[in-house]
């Protein structure tokens, strides 16, 4: 089930999500940020949960969204995978996974994971115990199975040819694509020659970039509109930069204006003059159509610059 895309990547449609993260032993309970770019309206998180672990034996993980969708019918039917990684050896990992449909009354998902007295015992492997600080390493994999009246999309399936769809077959970082050379070509002729000679390899990229960001650029090329997160959209607008395709970098600072997904307003504001997209606080500070709307964009005023706080406080009185 993971999405491996250093070997043959595996078409997952409707949305999957992998993340690697190490859990000190000195913690109880840790949330983290969870992205699915195909689906719109709804935030996530998973969190590792050992607070009554000596009790039971067991380490508690959970998958949930932290907001409502105003459709109190959707559904999300998604298949989990979690992993507590042997560092001595794969065979001695503990593995377990689960199925679940979530709803506006089914809400959480939780996976009781046996073992946990092997994974704090220093003999078996689960922790470098020569470190200050004692992790132990968990890999967590989803797969969006079905969606129900959600604001979902379907990405597109880059590895099997299709001629109602794609123009030419092109060899990505040792990856086989099948791409639309002529939507390609209306947004950017650079991309498009890069396109025209069937390869692309790891020079012709900017440095920073995974093939997970290649993938997801290409899905927003050819029309699918991804959600965007903190971890991919500095790698959208690197891509779009090199690339030449100004209506990549257009889709990210949208993006920006809605607001990006782990991502605080301050952090957008700086990741913006980063880029030196003047535009994106204007339009920002417009978009509030009241000040319910202005509160809820969440400024941290301390720690904003002055013209920043100057154009808040216009849209204020131009609301009042």
């Amino acid at each position: 089930m993971y999405q491996d895309y250093t070997g043959k990547p595996k078409p997952f449609l409707l949305g999957s999500y992998t993340k690697f993260c190490n859990f000190p032993l000195e913690e109880s309970n840790l949330e983290y940020n969870m992205y699915i770019p195909t689906i719109h309206n709804i935030e996530w998180k998973f969190a590792v949960d050992t607070t009554k672990s000596e009790e039971t034996n067991n380490l508690k993980f959970s998958v949930f969204p932290t907001n409502q969708p105003n459709d109190c019918f959707y559904s999300v039917e998604m298949d989990v995978a979690v992993v507590i990684e042997n560092l001595e050896s794969s065979e001695y990992s503990i593995k377990d996974q689960g199925s679940y449909e979530f709803s506006a009354t089914k809400r959480k998902l939780v996976i009781e994971i046996p073992g946990y007295n092997k994974i704090i015992d220093h003999h078996q492997g689960f922790f470098d115990d020569k470190k200050d600080e004692k992790t132990f390493k968990i890999h967590f994999t989803m797969v969006v199975k079905s969606t129900n009246l959600c604001d979902s999309v379907k990405m597109l399936n880059f590895y099997n040819s299709d001629e109602s769809l794609y123009d030419v077959e092109v060899n990505v970082w040792g990856h086989t694509m099948y791409l639309n050379k002529k939507l390609i070509s209306l947004q950017s002729p650079t991309l498009a020659e890069l396109v025209e000679t069937k390869t692309i390899a790891y020079s012709d990229l900017p440095s920073g970039i995974i093939f997970e960001d290649i993938h997801d650029f290409f899905q927003v090329i050819h029309g699918v509109d991804l959600r965007l997160n903190s971890t991919n959209i500095e790698a959208f607008l690197k891509l779009a930069n090199h690339l030449k395709v100004p209506r990549v970098t257009e889709y990210c600072k949208e993006q920006m204006i809605v607001g990006v997904s782990g991502m605080t307003t301050n952090q957008i504001v700086d990741l913006a003059q980063k880029w030196s997209f003047w535009d994106v606080v204007p339009r920002k500070v417009a978009a509030a159509k009241c000040l319910a709307d202005l509160k809820a964009q969440n400024w941290d005023l301390e720690k904003l610059d002055d013209d920043v706080i100057t154009q808040i406080t216009r849209r204020i009185f131009e609301l009042n």
